[in-house]
């Protein structure tokens, strides 16, 4: 059975628009946190903005000197010059726990799209939520790229169809924290079976949208959008499981957590 992507496409638009503080807000102050942690990244990694700037004007030139094998070897050669040059291990070590906190607030973030596509009790705390599942979610998200990675080794559509079958994991362990990593994977897997190519779809749906969140401020309004929509796939497609293997163990979602909204 085939999901409608303009279905779901359209109630993700509703539901934004449901949450107190509506959902743009959420996706506002989500923005400004991960932008605010980018800028000090930047910092920390200690390379000067006008070094980087140098080096990617001279890459274009390095790109018409050299074939494709040599321009990457000369490019890296050039960044890691200016990588030791310009950081220590302590900046390597705060740049690790930046990047580590903005993870836990992606996974908060996909916690409050879960919580509005369900139409439950969603805000601006959700997005700290992600740090109770703090590393289980990192553990399943090495084990994904680990996977990923070996299914690359191939060639790289056996990687990106392996990213296809591992999407829905995430999502699974938000349902069920207490399942461990791996079986979130082999329940993505199960539940992709015959939905990679409409997920891919959607996708590509979202293209003009991707390229609008490349200017400033623009993703505040793009990601809720987004996300939500991938929100109402996943639970699009657990209903679909449900329906034809019910009582699945370790699938159905826990009741009761959140109370639903009053509307």
């Amino acid at each position: 059975m085939r999901i409608s992507l303009s279905v779901i496409k359209h109630n993700a638009k509703h539901q934004i628009g449901t949450t107190k503080p509506h959902g743009y807000v959420v996706g506002l102050v989500y923005f400004l946190i991960t932008w605010l942690l980018g800028i000090l990244i930047n910092q920390v990694s200690g390379i000067p903005v006008l070094e980087l700037e140098s080096l990617l004007a001279r890459s274009f030139e390095m790109i018409e000197q050299y074939s494709i094998p040599e321009f990457y070897a000369k490019f890296f050669e050039a960044y890691l010059a200016l990588y030791a040059r310009y950081t220590s291990v302590w900046s390597e070590l705060i740049s690790l726990a930046i990047n580590l906190v903005v993870f836990a607030l992606g996974v908060g973030f996909t916690i409050f799209s879960l919580n509005v596509s369900r139409l439950r009790e969603a805000g601006i705390g959700n997005l700290f939520d992600g740090f109770g599942l703090f590393f289980r979610a990192l553990w399943l998200s090495i084990l994904m790229a680990f996977f990923t990675f070996l299914w690359s080794l191939l060639f790289i559509v056996p990687g990106v169809i392996a990213q296809y079958r591992y999407r829905q994991a995430l999502f699974i362990l938000i349902d069920n924290p207490k399942m461990r990593a791996i079986d979130c994977i082999r329940a993505s897997k199960r539940m992709m079976q015959g939905h990679k190519g409409e997920l891919f779809v959607l996708d590509l749906s979202f293209i003009g949208w991707s390229l609008l969140s490349m200017f400033p401020f623009v993703s505040a309004w793009t990601a809720p959008y987004m996300q939500i929509t991938y929100a109402n796939y996943y639970l699009a497609l657990l209903g679909l499981q449900n329906a034809s293997a019910p009582g699945m163990p370790g699938m159905n979602p826990p009741g009761g957590e959140i109370p639903p909204r009053q509307n």
